[in-house]
């Protein structure tokens, strides 16, 4: 869907409407106040997603900045379709100094350079993704950390939105419009030795060795961010290594792969995220019933080769007794 316009109130004129106009549409609930002097309609705003909402509001700060913003940290993140877990409260952009242009409300600021290692996304200035995942998995715990290591390694699909992403040093002409939601993450996948290389760069022994752990842990085979998170927490639990996207074939000849395999206690686990069922493109168009009925049936024909089977879903991989119980219960030994 086409996002809804932002009615300045600096351009009130333009649009047929005055400022007292405008006191009257928002107090009766007609437009809701995205920024100071920056309204959009309430009917199109209720219906967007928690994304479509943050880019107007990133939008909307770039209007009313006195210079072009760089958005960095988890809003480049968000650009960048790496894997972090639920919509940022606050906007990150960079600031070159460190006196004045404080953080304050839903604007976080960082300091570094507005030029160096910045691209143009759609109409946005953003920090590159080595430059963005770097930034995230040093400030993130070490299970968010990974899911987002995990994702900058992933070789997407190809998608017209892949080349959106403009070096600065090209032509810096907006190119389509930057979405802040994807599935799957944009742009040509990181290698392991950039990022070892930029973690060696970190001013700290501490953030060095920090980066470190995340970077030798992390896996391009990870499926998505709950099953990052998942293998990263039965780490941190001390539960064995498991091998990731193990193939097992069915009695059709066609091939099933299962999140996660422990070959020595012939045990597949599986992360059962909320979208898994309702996403439009999973299922080859099935209904909801139908889905489930032949995840069963594909369950049933791996449990026949001798296989054990755990699943867990977002809420009990967060509980720590509840998933190291399940873990247990299936078979898995706990150091």
């Amino acid at each position: 869907m086409s996002l809804p316009r932002l009615i300045q109130a600096s351009k009130l004129q333009s649009i047929g409407l005055n400022s007292r106009e405008l006191a009257v549409r928002s107090n009766k609930g007609e437009l809701i106040r995205v920024r100071r002097g920056i309204y959009v309609e309430s009917a199109p705003w209720q219906a967007l997603s928690l994304g479509q909402k943050y880019g107007l509001r990133a939008a909307a700060f770039g209007h009313l900045a006195g210079t072009e913003p760089v958005f960095n940290h988890q809003s480049a993140g968000l650009l960048w379709g790496l894997w972090m877990v639920g919509t940022p409260t606050k906007l990150h952009v960079l600031t070159e100094t460190t006196v004045g242009g404080r953080s304050r409300k839903d604007v976080s600021r960082h300091v570094g350079s507005l030029t160096k290692d910045v691209l143009r996304c759609g109409q946005f200035l953003v920090t590159d993704k080595l430059t963005t995942t770097m930034a995230l998995i040093n400030k993130l715990s070490f299970p968010y950390a990974v899911a987002v290591c995990d994702s900058s390694l992933r070789t997407p699909k190809p998608r017209p939105t892949d080349n959106k992403f403009l070096s600065l040093s090209a032509n810096p002409q907006r190119l389509g419009d930057a979405t802040w939601e994807h599935e799957l993450p944009q742009g040509p996948p990181l290698l392991l030795s950039e990022l070892r290389a930029a973690a060696l760069e970190l001013p700290s022994a501490a953030a060095r060795a920090r980066a470190q752990a995340v970077i030798d842990f992390s896996s391009a085979d990870s499926g998505s961010a709950g099953e990052s998170i998942s293998r990263a927490k039965m780490h941190l639990l001390g539960f064995p290594a498991p091998q990731l996207q193990r193939r097992f074939v069915l009695r059709d000849g066609s091939n099933a792969f299962v999140d996660f395999w422990f070959e020595e206690y012939k045990v597949a686990g599986e992360f059962d995220g909320r979208g898994k069922y309702l996403r439009a493109g999973w299922g080859g168009g099935k209904s909801i019933q139908d889905r489930v009925l032949a995840e069963k049936a594909r369950e049933d024909q791996i449990r026949a080769q001798g296989v054990g089977f755990v699943r867990w879903t977002w809420d009990e991989m967060q509980n720590r007794e509840r998933f190291a119980w399940l873990l247990r219960q299936a078979g898995l030994p706990q150091r």
